[in-house]
């Protein structure tokens, strides 16, 4: 199985591992494969080209792969997402369409709002696009800063610093300008960061909306 991955951090979720995935047709589903990429967080999804067909997602006929993955699903605890229409159209016409490009997840707490084929293109392999939403209770409220720059300009002002205590009063090397710019750089970014204050902006309800909006 050939695999390529990323990890996406996300606000109101755990870390999220999506993993393009392709298993050339000749060879078997493996589970050590789908363990090891299932093990690798907490929320994962794998995605793209299992060659597995099973009559249970719209193909026309099962083959080991897909009677395989379908007993998996219980004992490594995922789920399949598959679209309805076929996404492999074989260029032999004695061959019939079939869904072969389908999504596992595992640990996801997004809602899952559609999956569907892309039928603009001319590729024996139709594109798929996988649509999910926030989890349940809506999307997380945003952390919002307000910064006091009347604060910010009075501590700024203060000399007498320990960023501002480390560079050198006499500077001779382009070494030591680079430590001075990285000292103040600190300094003024520790003054803000001490300034800010956090809330999370209130969240209107959809009713109100287009009052707000007008």
């Amino acid at each position: 199985m050939e695999a390529t991955g990323c990890r996406l951090a996300m606000t109101g979720h755990s870390t999220l591992v999506i993993v393009s995935v392709y298993l050339p047709s000749p060879k078997r589903l493996l589970r050590r494969d789908l363990r090891a990429l299932f093990a690798l967080g907490d929320a994962v999804i794998l995605f793209g080209d299992f060659n597995c067909k099973n009559i249970r997602w719209g193909c026309p006929s099962n083959n080991y792969n897909g009677i395989k993955l379908d007993e998996l699903e219980d004992r490594l605890d995922f789920g399949i997402i598959a679209p309805s229409t076929s996404t492999c159209f074989p260029h032999v016409v004695t061959h019939r369409p079939s869904t072969i490009d389908i999504a596992l997840t595992k640990g996801v707490a997004l809602n899952f709002n559609s999956i569907e084929t892309i039928h603009g293109l001319t590729s024996d392999h139709r594109p798929v696009i996988l649509k999910m939403g926030p989890p349940d209770g809506g999307r997380p409220i945003p952390i919002r800063k307000i910064t006091n720059w009347k604060r910010v300009s009075t501590a700024l002002e203060k000399i007498d610093t320990p960023n501002l205590n480390s560079i050198p009063n006499d500077i001779a090397s382009t070494d030591e300008i680079d430590f001075a710019i990285g000292a103040l750089t600190n300094h003024v970014r520790t003054v803000v960061e001490e300034s800010e204050r956090r809330f999370r902006h209130p969240r209107i309800a959809g009713s109100f909306r287009p009052i707000f909006s007008n």
